[in-house]
């Protein structure tokens, strides 16, 4: 008994996985007045770094609006003079992760490394004050992409763009 327990601890130990939680972060202005700001555009000029999935950069955008309008702005046109001018960005690397296992017998041991590759997804939330020409407030979302379910990639976006707008001051 003692034996198996021992041999069960060293799998245990000798186990390794790499797990990776959605990360938030969120920046803003010190001086920017979030109470003075009443309306809000999507950027229109080219965004080289714009999301490249259009289901997600639409599900992402979707979102973004309906926080925004929760926090009591007003969507309008860029002509219309808005306050406030909203870009998103993003981008997806491929990151090779391993997992090892391994186990000690007597007159040796066995064990192995199996390399993972996940595409990570970087979403980049930027709000600007038209006036000052500032960047006022920015959310980067980071997580790992399914490549095999898309709908859980937007349930993940949904996810992000929420934990973000949390800490938009109001």
């Amino acid at each position: 008994m003692k034996s198996k327990m021992l041999i069960l601890a060293g799998l245990l130990c000798f186990t390794s996985t790499v797990a990776s939680a959605q990360t938030v972060y969120v920046n803003s202005s010190p001086n920017a007045n979030f109470g003075s700001y009443h309306t809000y555009a999507w950027g229109q000029s080219p965004n080289p770094n714009q999301v490249a999935s259009s289901f997600l950069a639409q599900e992402a955008q979707n979102q973004i609006n309906t926080q925004l309008q929760s926090k009591g702005l007003k969507m309008v046109q860029e002509t219309e003079n808005p306050d406030l001018i909203v870009i998103i960005s993003g981008g997806m690397k491929v990151q090779t992760s391993y997992n090892a296992w391994g186990m000690r017998g007597i007159g040796g041991g066995m064990g192995g490394i199996t390399p993972e590759q996940n595409v990570i997804g970087t979403l980049i939330v930027d709000i600007y004050e038209v006036k000052a020409k500032d960047l006022v407030w920015r959310g980067m979302a980071q997580d790992t992409l399914n490549e095999s379910k898309s709908q859980k990639n937007m349930q993940m976006v949904d996810k992000a763009v929420a934990k973000m707008f949390k800490k938009y001051p109001s």
